[in-house]
Protein backbone atom coordinates (compact mmCIF):
# COMPACT_ATOMS: atom_id res chain seq x y z
CA UNK A 1 0.00 0.00 0.00
CA UNK A 2 1.74 3.24 -1.12
CA UNK A 3 2.29 5.90 1.51
CA UNK A 4 2.93 9.63 1.29
CA UNK A 5 5.18 11.69 3.57
CA UNK A 6 3.95 15.10 4.69
CA UNK A 7 6.13 18.19 4.75
CA UNK A 8 7.21 19.15 8.30
CA UNK A 9 5.17 22.37 8.41
CA UNK A 10 4.64 21.94 12.17
CA UNK A 11 6.00 19.69 14.92
CA UNK A 12 2.90 17.51 14.60
CA UNK A 13 3.37 17.08 10.85
CA UNK A 14 7.03 16.11 11.13
CA UNK A 15 7.40 12.40 10.45
CA UNK A 16 3.72 11.98 9.61
CA UNK A 17 2.76 9.57 6.84
CA UNK A 18 -0.54 8.63 5.21
CA UNK A 19 -2.01 6.53 2.44
CA UNK A 20 -2.09 7.75 -1.14
CA UNK A 21 -5.20 5.70 -2.04
CA UNK A 22 -3.68 5.22 -5.49
CA UNK A 23 -4.77 1.57 -5.64
CA UNK A 24 -8.47 2.41 -5.27
CA UNK A 25 -10.33 1.86 -8.55
CA UNK A 26 -13.96 2.35 -7.45
CA UNK A 27 -15.40 4.91 -5.04
CA UNK A 28 -19.00 3.81 -4.54
CA UNK A 29 -19.50 0.38 -2.90
CA UNK A 30 -21.68 -2.46 -4.18
CA UNK A 31 -25.17 -1.81 -2.78
CA UNK A 32 -26.13 -5.47 -2.50
CA UNK A 33 -23.18 -6.10 -0.16
CA UNK A 34 -23.91 -3.22 2.26
CA UNK A 35 -25.57 -3.46 5.66
CA UNK A 36 -26.29 -0.73 8.24
CA UNK A 37 -23.59 -0.36 10.89
CA UNK A 38 -25.06 0.75 14.21
CA UNK A 39 -22.74 2.77 16.43
CA UNK A 40 -22.00 1.49 19.94
CA UNK A 41 -20.40 4.71 21.26
CA UNK A 42 -19.20 3.26 24.58
CA UNK A 43 -22.53 1.70 25.58
CA UNK A 44 -22.91 -1.64 27.33
CA UNK A 45 -25.55 -4.31 26.74
CA UNK A 46 -28.15 -2.19 28.58
CA UNK A 47 -27.47 0.85 26.46
CA UNK A 48 -25.93 2.78 29.34
CA UNK A 49 -22.81 4.85 28.81
CA UNK A 50 -19.91 2.82 30.23
CA UNK A 51 -16.96 4.50 28.46
CA UNK A 52 -16.91 8.28 28.16
CA UNK A 53 -15.78 10.52 25.33
CA UNK A 54 -16.68 8.19 22.48
CA UNK A 55 -18.99 8.87 19.60
CA UNK A 56 -19.37 11.06 16.56
CA UNK A 57 -17.57 10.48 13.32
CA UNK A 58 -18.86 9.89 9.83
CA UNK A 59 -21.77 7.54 9.24
CA UNK A 60 -20.62 4.13 7.94
CA UNK A 61 -22.10 1.13 6.18
CA UNK A 62 -20.71 -2.35 6.77
CA UNK A 63 -19.32 -4.26 3.78
CA UNK A 64 -20.06 -8.01 3.88
CA UNK A 65 -16.66 -9.70 3.51
CA UNK A 66 -16.39 -13.31 2.34
CA UNK A 67 -13.99 -14.78 4.90
CA UNK A 68 -15.14 -18.36 4.22
CA UNK A 69 -14.27 -18.48 0.50
CA UNK A 70 -16.65 -21.43 0.17
CA UNK A 71 -17.32 -21.22 -3.58
CA UNK A 72 -15.03 -24.18 -4.30
CA UNK A 73 -13.93 -24.57 -7.89
CA UNK A 74 -15.78 -21.46 -9.12
CA UNK A 75 -13.46 -18.93 -10.71
CA UNK A 76 -13.98 -15.24 -9.98
CA UNK A 77 -12.59 -12.08 -11.52
CA UNK A 78 -11.51 -9.04 -9.51
CA UNK A 79 -13.74 -6.20 -10.70
CA UNK A 80 -12.53 -3.39 -8.41
CA UNK A 81 -10.30 -2.54 -5.46
CA UNK A 82 -12.21 -0.47 -2.90
CA UNK A 83 -11.68 1.39 0.35
CA UNK A 84 -13.37 -0.02 3.47
CA UNK A 85 -13.81 2.46 6.35
CA UNK A 86 -14.31 -0.39 8.81
CA UNK A 87 -10.90 -2.06 8.37
CA UNK A 88 -7.31 -1.32 7.52
CA UNK A 89 -6.70 -3.36 4.35
CA UNK A 90 -8.34 -2.70 1.00
CA UNK A 91 -11.14 -4.95 -0.20
CA UNK A 92 -11.63 -6.47 -3.64
CA UNK A 93 -14.97 -6.88 -5.38
CA UNK A 94 -14.99 -10.31 -7.04
CA UNK A 95 -17.55 -11.36 -9.65
CA UNK A 96 -17.83 -15.14 -10.06
CA UNK A 97 -18.76 -17.08 -13.16
CA UNK A 98 -22.30 -17.66 -11.90
CA UNK A 99 -22.87 -13.90 -11.62
CA UNK A 100 -22.58 -13.62 -7.83
CA UNK A 101 -20.51 -10.77 -6.38
CA UNK A 102 -18.57 -10.93 -3.13
CA UNK A 103 -16.02 -8.87 -1.26
CA UNK A 104 -12.70 -10.33 -0.16
CA UNK A 105 -9.71 -8.86 1.64
CA UNK A 106 -7.30 -7.69 -1.06
CA UNK A 107 -3.69 -8.82 -0.55
CA UNK A 108 -0.80 -6.74 -1.84
CA UNK A 109 -0.31 -7.46 -5.53
CA UNK A 110 -3.96 -8.20 -6.36
CA UNK A 111 -4.96 -6.24 -9.46
CA UNK A 112 -8.21 -5.62 -11.32
CA UNK A 113 -8.77 -8.41 -13.82
CA UNK A 114 -6.98 -11.06 -11.75
CA UNK A 115 -8.77 -14.42 -11.66
CA UNK A 116 -9.06 -16.01 -8.21
CA UNK A 117 -10.37 -19.40 -7.14
CA UNK A 118 -10.80 -21.39 -3.94
CA UNK A 119 -9.83 -25.00 -4.59
CA UNK A 120 -7.37 -27.67 -3.35
CA UNK A 121 -5.99 -27.82 -6.90
CA UNK A 122 -5.70 -24.05 -7.37
CA UNK A 123 -2.52 -22.47 -8.62
CA UNK A 124 -0.25 -20.93 -5.98
CA UNK A 125 -0.86 -17.30 -6.92
CA UNK A 126 -2.00 -14.11 -5.19
CA UNK A 127 -5.63 -14.26 -4.04
CA UNK A 128 -6.17 -18.00 -4.42
CA UNK A 129 -7.39 -20.00 -1.42
CA UNK A 130 -5.93 -23.48 -0.78
CA UNK A 131 -5.62 -26.02 2.04
CA UNK A 132 -2.53 -25.27 4.07
CA UNK A 133 -1.09 -28.71 3.34
CA UNK A 134 -0.97 -27.74 -0.35
CA UNK A 135 0.99 -24.54 0.34
CA UNK A 136 4.79 -24.88 0.55
CA UNK A 137 6.53 -23.89 3.76
CA UNK A 138 7.76 -20.31 3.63
CA UNK A 139 4.96 -19.02 1.39
CA UNK A 140 3.40 -15.75 2.58
CA UNK A 141 -0.23 -16.33 3.55
CA UNK A 142 -3.14 -14.54 5.23
CA UNK A 143 -6.82 -15.21 6.07
CA UNK A 144 -6.21 -18.34 8.15
CA UNK A 145 -9.13 -20.57 9.07
CA UNK A 146 -9.02 -22.50 12.35
CA UNK A 147 -12.04 -24.80 11.94
CA UNK A 148 -13.63 -26.17 8.75
CA UNK A 149 -16.26 -23.79 7.43
CA UNK A 150 -15.77 -21.26 10.24
CA UNK A 151 -14.14 -18.63 8.08
CA UNK A 152 -10.83 -16.84 8.47
CA UNK A 153 -10.00 -15.76 12.03
CA UNK A 154 -6.27 -15.07 11.94
CA UNK A 155 -4.02 -12.72 9.94
CA UNK A 156 -6.74 -10.62 8.32
CA UNK A 157 -5.74 -7.06 9.22
CA UNK A 158 -3.48 -4.57 7.52
CA UNK A 159 0.26 -5.33 7.28
CA UNK A 160 -0.08 -8.79 8.87
CA UNK A 161 1.17 -11.96 7.24
CA UNK A 162 2.60 -15.36 8.07
CA UNK A 163 5.40 -16.94 6.12
CA UNK A 164 5.18 -20.58 7.13
CA UNK A 165 3.01 -23.13 8.92
CA UNK A 166 5.52 -24.08 11.60
CA UNK A 167 6.51 -20.54 12.60
CA UNK A 168 2.87 -19.58 12.97
CA UNK A 169 2.18 -22.54 15.25
CA UNK A 170 5.12 -21.93 17.59
CA UNK A 171 5.33 -18.15 17.49
CA UNK A 172 6.16 -15.87 20.44
CA UNK A 173 3.21 -16.72 22.71
CA UNK A 174 2.80 -18.04 26.21
CA UNK A 175 3.09 -21.78 26.75
CA UNK A 176 -0.65 -22.35 27.17
CA UNK A 177 -1.56 -20.23 24.16
CA UNK A 178 1.14 -21.93 22.11
CA UNK A 179 -0.21 -25.39 22.95
CA UNK A 180 -3.78 -24.45 22.07
CA UNK A 181 -2.72 -22.84 18.81
CA UNK A 182 -0.60 -25.81 17.79
CA UNK A 183 -3.41 -28.27 18.54
CA UNK A 184 -6.01 -26.32 16.60
CA UNK A 185 -3.76 -25.85 13.58
CA UNK A 186 -2.88 -29.53 13.56
CA UNK A 187 -6.58 -30.43 13.57
CA UNK A 188 -7.32 -28.05 10.73
CA UNK A 189 -4.45 -29.44 8.69
CA UNK A 190 -5.64 -33.00 9.23
CA UNK A 191 -9.16 -32.16 8.04
CA UNK A 192 -7.84 -30.47 4.89
CA UNK A 193 -9.86 -27.28 5.09
CA UNK A 194 -9.43 -24.22 2.87
CA UNK A 195 -6.90 -22.75 5.17
CA UNK A 196 -5.18 -19.71 3.82
CA UNK A 197 -5.02 -17.27 0.96
CA UNK A 198 -1.81 -16.68 -0.97
CA UNK A 199 -0.37 -13.25 -0.35
CA UNK A 200 2.72 -11.32 -1.38
CA UNK A 201 5.39 -9.69 0.73
CA UNK A 202 4.33 -6.40 2.25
Amino acid sequence: MPTKIYKPTSPGRRGMTGSTFSEITKKKPEKSLLRPLKKKAGRNNSGHLSVRHRGGGHKRMYRLIDFKRDKVGVTGTVVAIEYDPNRGPRIALVEYEDGEKRYMVAPVGLKVGTRVVSSPDAELSVGNSLPLRNIPTGTTIHNIELRPGQGAKLVRSLATRRSSWRRMAIGPRSASRQARCTASTATAKRRSVRWATRSTER
